[in-house]
């Protein structure tokens, strides 16, 4: 009961300073706008606006400032975040480098997603751990690239690599393409009994991954009935 009160009024107290704070810019942005004004008619006006922008500046560098080391103090006073704990217990991984290949990219995303479904992991972290994952100067690594290492853009980068690399229907058009590649080769040149074994297992893992990711895709499945169990 007593908790319900005091966030009730704790509500209460947000909004009042909001409304305030509201009024005081109105304020303080008409007494400036009056100040400038004046300032401009007098002789050396610009020269005096000048001055005051500056001495503005001043006061808004301290009321920063402080309002920093306030926050400096606060978060040294509370208690270690989950994230903060979790930190010291991450284990360190190799990942998998994303190098531009579609066809890697589920393999990628299979490990990757753990860290991505982390909210104990701060988004900036992560952001900085799919840069380690990009491999340098490969078609993976340009979107990354493009966005500022910032949190908010984090989800971005995602969405661009699998609109990019992840889709469905390019790796159905990619992997019906090497299979016909791999038939259309052993029709041209012929296989020795030797190379049946390694010929077999070539085409189920090439066909196991097709069709997991048919699956996946309902609008393709009705073209390429799953013959692998």
């Amino acid at each position: 009961m007593a908790l319900s009160y005091l966030k009730a009024k704790r509500k209460g107290l947000r909004q009042a300073f909001t409304l305030n704070l509201k009024k005081i810019e109105k304020i303080l942005d008409n007494c400036q706008l009056l100040l400038s004004e004046e300032l401009l008619k007098e002789e050396n006006g610009e020269q005096l606006l000048s001055e005051d922008f500056e001495e503005a500046e001043a006061y808004r560098d301290r009321y920063l400032e402080n309002c920093s080391k306030i926050e400096n103090r606060l978060r040294e006073n509370s208690a270690p975040s989950e994230a903060e704990k979790r930190k010291f217990k991450l284990p360190k991984i190799e990942l998998k480098k994303l190098n531009g290949d579609p066809k890697e990219f589920l393999a990628f995303w299979s490990q990757f997603k753990k860290i991505h479904d982390d909210s104990s992991i701060a988004e900036e972290d992560k952001m900085q751990y799919l840069l380690q994952s990009a491999e340098p100067h490969s078609n993976a690594e340009r979107p990354v690239l493009s966005f500022p290492a910032t949190a908010a853009n984090y989800s971005k980068a995602i969405e661009q690599l699998k609109e990019r690399f992840g889709r469905d229907d390019l790796l159905v058009q990619i992997y019906v393409r090497d299979l016909l590649g791999l038939v259309m080769k052993n029709a041209v040149k012929g296989r020795s009994k030797k190379d049946l074994t390694y010929l077999y297992d070539e085409l189920e893992g090439k066909l196991r991954a097709f069709f997991r990711v048919l699956r996946k895709n309902s609008r393709e499945v009705w073209r390429f009935p799953d013959p692998v169990s």
